[in-house]
């Protein structure tokens, strides 16, 4: 093993490869296409995005082990005197804030629906994690739900969750 190698950067890889696993597997439980039309089903993206989770997880891992991967530039935070104790907390501030954010919108799916839920957890984090300008946040939060409705609603097709955006949800049935 590689002395370079990171214990906690393997242990995220790892996570990333189970969650693919994890996705992967419980795409099976959709069809592959739809049997009405033989379009894309909603078991197409949870599985190709699961085993492209998966596979690109384990490559990770493999690299790390094998020869590390602390590049210059890609946020490593070691303890040397490059580094004060504030700069290390406002890297775990931000690292915390980024898993609640995504906690958040996970938990805000069944409400608000996928797009806008992503769109907001884009704003949220460019606005406040990164700090950017206001103009730029919302440029970049537009260019998101743009981006994902283009893919999955107009090229994929995926029904996705609408939340109360639902048209079935205002509909007198």
């Amino acid at each position: 093993m590689n002395p370079d190698v990171r214990t906690p950067v393997v242990v995220a890889y790892g996570v990333l490869a189970a969650v693919g696993a994890l996705f992967l597997a419980l795409s099976f439980e959709y069809h592959w296409t739809n049997p009405e039309d033989g379009a894309v089903g909603p078991g197409a993206l949870p599985r190709v995005a699961g085993l492209a989770l998966l596979l690109l997880g384990l490559v990770l891992v493999r690299q790390e082990i094998r020869v590390g991967s602390a590049l210059e530039g890609d946020g490593l935070v070691v303890e040397d005197a490059a580094h004060t104790p504030e700069e290390r907390r406002r890297v775990r501030r931000k690292l915390l804030a980024v898993v609640a954010t995504m906690v958040v919108t996970a938990l805000a799916i069944p409400l608000l629906g996928l797009l806008p839920a992503l769109t907001l957890m884009t704003l949220f984090l460019a606005a406040v994690v990164e700090r950017q300008p206001p103009l730029r946040s919302l440029l970049v939060a537009g260019a998101t739900y743009a981006v994902a409705h283009l893919i999955f609603v107009v090229v994929l097709r995926v029904p996705l969750p609408l939340g109360v955006f639902d048209p079935a949800v205002w509909s007198a049935q």
